[in-house]
């Protein structure tokens, strides 16, 4: 059988974008299990009804009766805290578990393609790919460059929305139980972001798995001048790299 896999989505106040994000997960052409799991972080815009009223849209497999959509609404506590609420959500389904950006969404194809690159090797841990950059004013692809752990202590190269084997999540579990460090990336609504959650996952999975690049324009990411990683300033990025050099 093919793994089953989980997207994650972490959303706030991205109300603009989140239902082509959504649906950008029912349009995928793996043939395998897949679900999404969709927590809103306390947004106040309109993203929750928008949310809900796409799980009631798209929810049901009416096949099987299987909820292929699962959402909650929790307090604004931030990306990280959003995400590790996602993966609680769906820790005893899936067998690989996928990132998506609520302003961001994915080619059809990207998740049976980089699932291949997963199932290929055993030691493959993480599976990531180009995006292309969009905005009103143009579209530029953003090229990753290929895997290499020296080069990933020096630059974050691998995208936010890749997809990780549990296996391997399991083994850089924090102490506190989380996955996504939530000092590091902290609510919107209080004016602390941080940004270096992603990267700091990605340092701690480079430990225990070998990571693959698809050099594939899969998904986009859409540039809209309220990007979370926008926000990040020197001062917090210094603070965020005393905790991951800590480890």
């Amino acid at each position: 059988m093919l793994p089953k896999v989980a997207i994650i989505c972490a959303n706030y106040n991205y109300g603009n974008y989140i239902v082509p994000a959504m649906k950008s997960i029912m349009d995928q052409t793996y043939k395998g299990p897949i679900r999404l799991f969709v927590v809103d972080d306390g947004s106040s815009d309109d993203s929750w009804e928008k949310i809900k009223g796409f799980k009631i849209t798209y929810g049901v497999q009416n096949l099987h009766d299987v909820e292929k959509i699962n959402v909650k609404k929790i307090k604004n506590s931030g990306a990280s805290v959003a995400r590790n609420t996602a993966i609680d959500m769906c820790w005893d389904w899936a067998d690989i578990i996928g990132v998506l950006d609520a302003d961001d969404a994915y080619h059809p194809e990207k998740v049976e393609k980089l699932v291949a690159k997963l199932v290929e090797h055993e030691e493959v841990g993480v599976a990531y790919a180009d995006y292309e950059n969009v905005n009103p004013d143009f579209r530029k692809r953003e090229f990753k460059p290929s895997y290499n752990k020296e080069r990933l202590a020096m630059q974050c190269m691998v995208h936010s929305n890749a997809l990780i084997k549990k296996e391997y999540l399991e083994m850089v579990r924090l102490p506190n139980g989380e996955f996504y460090d939530s000092k590091l990336h902290g609510p919107a609504s209080k004016e602390f972001i941080g940004c270096t959650e992603d990267y700091d996952l990605w340092l701690r999975l480079s430990n225990v798995c070998v990571f693959t690049h698809v050099p594939e324009n899969l998904a986009i990411a859409n540039i809209h001048g309220n990007n979370q990683s926008l926000k990040m300033n020197v001062e917090i990025f210094n603070q965020n790299a005393q905790i991951m050099r800590s480890r």
